[in-house]
């Protein structure tokens, strides 16, 4: 497996190989290319097996936007359902990991929807730690008839410290109060 941030060039086969509604690898790839995100693909051969998305302006949510103004958020985990068990997502989310350190970045946020307890025990095991901090998100997405829904979860903020700054794992305060 091989992750790396898609590239235009990319993009066609990458549609070919995992058709979406509404455009979604296209308005990823339009986001990094103006610099604000990073659209990292696990690729096995020619074949994608998931992505996810560095958001380099921070955590969207306005609460975790204050409790970690500094932070990262790697968000829009997705594995295809066929590559779902193999350790796709965990590869992504160490990628992500990877590029923000080595961008001096300290801290990563991911944000875990109250009814997708499976992702947060994944993040758990990768060292993200609950911080009491939730949001709501709202979003549309496009389903297979190319219907439009609209959805909103209770998301909470999970946080990883990324490099040895003197604080723990344990020890997650806000970058303000360090």
């Amino acid at each position: 497996m091989e992750i790396r941030p898609c590239q235009p060039d990319e993009l066609d086969g990458l549609c070919t190989r995992w058709p979406t509604q509404g455009r979604v690898h296209e308005a990823h790839v339009a986001k990094q290319s103006a610099g604000v995100a990073t659209y990292l693909i696990a690729w096995r051969g020619i074949e994608p097996l998931g992505s996810g998305v560095i958001q380099w302006n921070g955590y969207i949510g306005s609460n975790g936007q204050k409790a970690f103004p500094a932070a990262v958020e790697f968000n829009l985990l997705h594995v295809r359902e066929n590559f779902r068990g193999e350790g796709v997502g965990g590869e992504l989310v160490r990628a992500a990991e990877e590029l923000a350190r080595n961008a001096g970045i300290r801290h990563m946020c991911i944000a875990v929807a109250d009814t997708n307890p499976g992702a947060e025990r994944l993040y758990i095991r990768l060292g993200y730690r609950p911080t009491g901090v939730f949001d709501v998100s709202k979003y549309e997405w496009v389903d297979d008839d190319g219907r439009a829904h609209r959805a909103s979860d209770r998301d909470q903020l999970l946080v990883k410290v990324l490099e040895s700054s003197g604080t723990t794992d344990g020890d997650l305060r806000t970058p303000e109060s360090e």
